[in-house]
């Protein structure tokens, strides 16, 4: 089932916490609220459950106008960040209670819930209590006990958020995996561009508010249409650059004595912001053919995976990620700095 916002203002006396807000989630989907803390996504999540009301606007569930619904009264379930089991009770208790609530009879409630069980990996586990639980399996008795429902949505509110860098990964996962394999509507907030980029067939970023942008996490990575956005989706170094036009859908960009083409169809010559991405940067030890931005290592880490480095140069400090650890640079080091067409993005003001 879809749900739409249509121009959605919801305040808190003279604060406005989303501000003419509106998008589409289509049937089948899932859509992420992304975002820094106090940008009002979770705001917006909870005015589609129902447990806040706009101030103005209108919101649509499969079409039906639920703006002044109650939450009891729409077709949705949420999984919060906190789980919210009740530790007194089973696991089985704990994803049968929404059923047992709606009035279904307790040995139908149990089969749904064991069916529900079954669907996150958890069969066996009907017995055993929270709390000898993992931070994992506890998130899954969540979903559990959210899709024995029957939601026509299923809402996540930093659903992950709890859990180690490992389990993040695993469970966001299984909840695409879910998700695709059900044809579940799903709304996902996070803060956590990895996350959202992982799990989302769309991204709604926002930002005071309002919506920044939207659009597939590629898109929103690739061509961020502010320097906010630009700076949020991923490392990137802001800088000026000087642009000149090759060809219709060509441009060059200057970065100092750096110079790059790129595709581009609509930027003026002249100066223009312009965000590099960490991963664009090729460093390599000094002198540095022609067209190389000449530089010296400020700092340079260890990650095991691969180096990090802050670099000085007429352009700025630019961060850099390096996969080559064999042979790392050192502190002081002159070094020759190329650029890579794909991380080199002009930022619209």
């Amino acid at each position: 089932m879809s749900v739409e916002f249509r121009d959605v203002v919801k305040r808190y006396g003279t604060a406005t916490a989303v501000a003419g807000v509106s998008f589409i989630v289509e049937a089948g989907t899932l859509v992420t609220l992304l975002g820094p803390s106090g940008c009002g996504k979770t705001t917006t999540l909870r005015m589609i459950a129902g447990l806040v009301l706009p101030s103005e606007g209108r919101i649509l569930i499969a079409g039906r106008d639920v703006t002044n619904l109650s939450a009891t009264q729409r077709d949705v379930s949420m999984v919060f960040q906190s789980y919210a089991l009740f530790p007194h009770m089973s696991v089985l208790e704990n994803v049968c209670y929404g059923l047992r609530r709606s009035g279904q009879r307790k040995a139908e409630a149990a089969d749904r819930a064991r069916e529900g069980l079954k669907q996150v990996g958890l069969a066996g586990f009907e017995e055993r209590q929270p709390s000898e639980l993992s931070g994992g399996q506890q998130q899954r008795v969540a979903v559990a006990r959210a899709l024995v429902l029957k939601p026509s949505v299923l809402l996540f509110d930093e659903p992950l958020s709890n859990l180690d860098a490992r389990l993040r990964r695993q469970m966001r996962e299984e909840i695409r995996e879910l998700q695709q394999r059900l044809g579940l509507t799903v709304v996902y907030v996070t803060h956590d561009q990895q996350e959202a980029m992982a799990v989302s067939d769309r991204i709604i970023v926002m930002n005071a508010g309002r919506i920044e942008q939207q659009g597939g996490p590629r898109d929103l990575y690739e061509r961020p249409a502010t320097p906010f956005l630009a700076r949020f989706m991923g490392e990137s170094n802001p800088a000026r650059g000087s642009i000149r036009r090759l060809a219709p859908d060509k441009v060059s960009v200057r970065l100092g004595e750096a110079e790059i083409e790129i595709a581009d169809t609509a930027t003026a010559d002249g100066e223009a912001t312009v965000a590099v991405r960490p991963e664009a940067i090729t460093v390599e030890p000094a002198p540095g053919p022609a067209g190389t931005l000449p530089g010296k290592i400020a700092k340079a880490s260890y990650l095991g995976t691969h180096m990090e480095y802050s670099i000085n140069t007429a352009a700025g400090t630019l961060f850099a990620t390096c996969p080559r650890v064999e042979r790392p640079l050192a502190a002081g080091a002159a070094v020759a700095v190329s650029l890579a067409p794909r991380g080199v993005i002009i930022v619209r003001q």
